[in-house]
């Protein structure tokens, strides 16, 4: 069942993540690499709504995700990170439907880091340079990196951990 592009647009708002990756790595040139990925992530009595997502989108994998050395319940990732898909079909995707909420910003730098790679700039020192330059950038509108509210819906009954 594919589903109206506004909705999907609204889930992304809240659920979605726009991820850049700069990593080591012994065999490319530059001892780095570069990565670009869209992802969804929700506990997997929800994985319906991300199959729907990835039907409408045309593209991506769903992934099963184990956290029970956390206590929390099993979840499912939808990740699109093929470079192809990302420029061809989430980009525009999301240029027809866009975010609303602060995630917009996040967007409009990660089109930019979609398009370095895109162009392969990211084989050299200065693109790999923008990747990281463009995720600073994207870092201040991350949850990760504001104060948290203590969500525990994720958790198993009865395995709360201390310290949160």
């Amino acid at each position: 069942m594919k589903l109206p592009g506004d909705y999907i647009a609204g889930f992304i708002d809240g659920e979605g993540c726009f991820v850049i990756v700069v990593s080591k790595h012994k065999t490319k040139k530059l001892k780095r690499d570069g990565r670009v990925s869209f992802q969804i992530e929700l506990r997997d009595d929800d994985q319906e709504i991300l199959e729907h997502i990835q039907e409408t989108l045309g593209c991506g994998r769903l992934y099963q995700l184990s956290y029970e050395r956390y206590g929390w319940k099993p979840h499912v990732k939808y990740m699109v990170s093929a470079i192809q898909d990302l420029h061809d079909k989430v980009i525009p995707f999301l240029e027809k439907y866009p975010l609303r909420a602060k995630k917009r910003h996040s967007f409009k730098l990660f089109r930019k880091a979609v398009d370095i790679v895109y162009r392969k700039e990211h084989l050299t020192e200065k693109g790999i340079q923008a990747l990281l330059d463009i995720r600073q950038k994207m870092n201040k509108y991350s949850k990760k990196y504001q104060a948290s509210a203590r969500v525990r819906e994720n958790r198993v009954p009865g395995r709360e951990r201390s310290n949160l």
